[in-house]
Order: structure tokens, then C-alpha cells, then sequence
């Protein structure tokens, strides 16, 4: 597993017009990574727009750690460490924050060369795609021999089916 790798990767990427690359940002290959990566969780994009918030950016409020730590039931500021404790890796199919909502698909296309990376170097034993640009992405990369697991992205569930998150907390935690 070489992290330095995918972040490097993304680091020299300038195949888009973007704000900034939070993964590189915040160190999310060096700092968050598990020793082995069980489950590999494969959402959207970093928010679209001059934003903060960031799975990742511990010192900002983020609207997706509050839901996992809903899912989770445990405290938001806990999240990370709930989920490298148990092997699980968060990424985005889009790794650079999009300027607005209307360049995530033309990034996703762009990015798929770092999530296949990601996916040959981490190994994960599982991958979960949440939401639809996350299925389009794991669905052209036609990945062979790790199970995939398709579900709704966990905003969208908050938003509109909150009886379902816990059922992307079964499946993401594999009980």
C-alpha cells in the first residue's frame, strides 16, 4: 500500500478547474488511513463551492460527519476515528472540490484514474458506493474480485429516507 502515492497523484492532477484538493490538504492518505482497509466508502465530491466543510477537515463543522454520526450513534467529533478503528476508509469519487455542482460530472470522468489507483493500492476487502456519481465511477472502473455494494448517499438519506440510514449503517459496518 503506498498512500504518498495517491496523494502525489492527486497533488500533480490539472485536469480540471477546481478550488482546492482537501485530500491534500488535509493529509487524509497519511493521517486517516487504516492499516488495512476493510471497506472502502466511495461518495460524491468534496462539497461544491468556497466551503470548509470536509469529512476530513476536523476543525469546521461538516454536514456529512453529522450523519454519520447519527448512523453511527456516536459523537460527530468521533467519527473519524470510529471509522479507522474499524477499518473503513472514506473517499470521493471526485477528489478536488468542485466550483459548483455543474462540473461534478466532468470531474468524476477526470478522476477515474486516481480511484482506480486508490482501489489497486489500498486493496480494500469491500467497497461501498454512495450516491450516483459514486455507482457511475465503481460501475466503469469494472472492478473483479472485491464485492461492491450500491446504496443511497447518506445526505440524501437524512434529507429524504431517514428510516433508511440505519441500514447503510448495517452495511457499512457489516452486522
Amino acid at each position: 500500500m503506498n498512500p504518498r502515492l495517491i496523494e502525489k497523484t492527486i497533488a500533480s492532477c490539472k485536469k480540471c478547474i477546481f478550488i482546492d484538493k482537501p485530500p491534500c490538504i488535509y493529509h487524509v492518505y497519511k493521517r486517516f488511513l487504516p492499516g488495512i482497509v476493510k471497506v472502502l466508502v466511495v461518495s460524491e465530491s468534496p462539497p461544491p463551492g468556497n466551503k470548509s466543510d470536509y469529512l476530513y477537515n476536523l476543525d469546521h463543522s461538516d454536514r456529512l460527519r453529522k450523519v454519520l454520526a447519527r448512523i453511527f450513534n456516536i459523537p460527530s467529533t468521533e467519527v473519524i476515528n470510529y471509522l479507522v478503528k474499524n477499518n473503513i476508509f472514506w473517499t470521493t469519487a471526485v477528489k478536488c472540490r468542485p466550483i459548483s455542482k455543474k462540473y461534478i460530472e466532468i470531474m468524476r470522468r477526470n478522476c477515474l484514474y486516481i480511484l482506480d489507483l486508490e482501489i489497486k493500492e489500498l486493496k480494500p476487502r469491500k467497497i461501498i458506493a454512495l450516491g450516483t456519481i459514486a455507482r457511475k465511477s465503481v460501475n466503469e472502473l469494472r472492478i473483479e474480485n472485491i464485492p461492491i455494494e450500491k446504496h443511497y448517499h447518506p445526505l440524501y438519506l437524512a434529507r429524504f429516507h431517514k428510516n433508511n440510514l440505519q441500514s447503510l449503517r448495517s452495511l457499512i459496518l457489516g452486522d
